[in-house]
């Protein structure tokens, strides 16, 4: 209900407000082609009457480096880096953007770029990258939990980074999985002769399949928790854990970005 009210009056102001910047209207509609949530984004432009969100001079505050640096940090999560518009999203190009205190197509693309990542990464957080039931498309076409308004709603906060971690499950088995990969991969990431990247990917799927339960409320077969802070594995009897590995880190030779139901029901995932 607090959520909701906030929201409401966030949007208040910008109701009855036209387009006041036609650079975002307009570049995000050639863009959109190239965005994972087109449709959310521009919802969220719309409601924030077409204006840059994340690039402004320096003596203006953003939370342009606390969405960058979450993307810098997606690993943490289970998540893939490359999901997220690394290619478009450079840190030199930012630099200039801001320095010059641009407001032309350049940084309009680039604004563009950096809601659509961060909105994915709210999805991916929340639904899953894979999930068999919510699937991109039908997650953009609008659901109840919608990633724009969590996304205005740290953007308006002084806790960025705490209302983004919020979409995720609450389960007790997913929030030992979190803070283990946390430290393995924040605080012990040096380590790297000491932890093997087979069990950071193997963390990353049973996280995956965590959000899956979550969300659909369907039984998801586990093949990895961290009970005590020790790591407790079990046999991957439906010998699925590599199938979706390839899926997850982008290295599956088939085009298809989702497991369907069907298999996950046949399979035990």
């Amino acid at each position: 209900m607090v959520k909701l009210m906030l929201f409401v009056m966030l949007l208040a102001p910008f109701k009855s407000k036209a387009v006041s910047d036609t650079t975002i209207y307009h570049t995000l509609k050639r863009s959109r082609t190239y965005l994972y949530y087109p449709q959310s984004v521009e919802r969220f432009y719309k409601a924030n009457g077409y204006k840059l969100a994340w690039i402004a001079a320096d003596t203006i505050k953003t939370h342009v480096w606390d969405g960058m640096l979450l993307l810098d940090c997606v690993r943490q999560y289970g998540l893939n880096h490359e999901d997220y518009h690394p290619k478009q999203l450079l840190y030199p190009e930012l630099h200039k953007l801001i320095k010059q205190n641009a407001k032309g197509e350049a940084a309009a693309l680039y604004d563009i770029f950096l809601t659509d990542a961060i909105i994915r990464f709210i999805n991916d957080l929340h639904y899953g990258k894979l999930n068999p039931v919510y699937t991109a498309e039908k997650i953009d076409n609008g659901l109840k939990f919608k990633a724009y308004t969590e996304l205005m709603l740290a953007l308006n906060s002084n806790d960025f980074d705490g209302v983004i971690n919020s979409v995720q499950p609450k389960a007790k088995l997913y929030l030992d999985l979190q803070d283990h990969m946390r430290l393995l991969v924040g605080q012990r990431s040096g380590d790297c002769y000491l932890i093997p990247q087979g069990l950071i990917r193997k963390m990353a799927i049973n996280m995956e399949r965590l959000r899956w339960i979550s969300t659909t409320g369907k039984k998801v077969h586990l093949t990895l928790i961290v009970r005590g802070g020790d790591v407790i594995s079990y046999k991957d009897e439906y010998h699925q854990d590599k199938q979706l590995e390839r899926l997850l880190y982008n290295e599956s030779t088939t085009n298809k970005k989702h497991l369907t139901l069907n298999k996950i029901k046949s399979s035990g995932l």
